[in-house]
């Protein structure tokens, strides 16, 4: 499977990028969150084991406490994205553990989702 993906993905990919510059735009725009998430990632990985990790610990080691966690940092930082690619690079980094990022996101998923999303999101648990 993994051998015949880049030659199939190749010349899909060269096409999208011949036939619209919006296809470029886009292309080029995920490519360009893809490295930031990469950077975002090795640069928290050099924080592990230190400070910074036992804070995290601390803060999220209940899920009322990073349900709380979600609501401080959105409400600071005014943008639930940003903690969500924020807490997606704690995860990856390995300073918190699943259920910590699952809490954090959650805030932003119970209070501020969309009527419609919600609904969905609670048809699928």
């Amino acid at each position: 499977m993994h051998k015949i993906f880049l030659p199939v993905l190749l010349p899909l990919l060269s096409y999208g990028f011949w036939l619209s510059a919006e296809f470029k735009g886009i292309a080029a725009g995920v490519a360009i969150f893809l490295f930031g998430m990469l950077s975002l990632e090795q640069g928290f990985k050099a924080f592990t084991g230190g400070v910074m990790e036992r804070i995290l610990q601390k803060t999220t080691d209940t899920t009322w406490k990073s349900f709380g966690f979600g609501f401080l940092s959105s409400t600071l930082m005014q943008s639930s994205s940003l903690v969500s690619v924020i807490t997606i690079s704690f995860l990856s980094a390995g300073l918190i553990d699943l259920v910590a990022g699952i809490g954090i996101v959650l805030y932003w998923v119970l209070i501020w989702a969309p009527p419609p999303a919600r609904g969905l999101l609670r048809g699928l648990g």
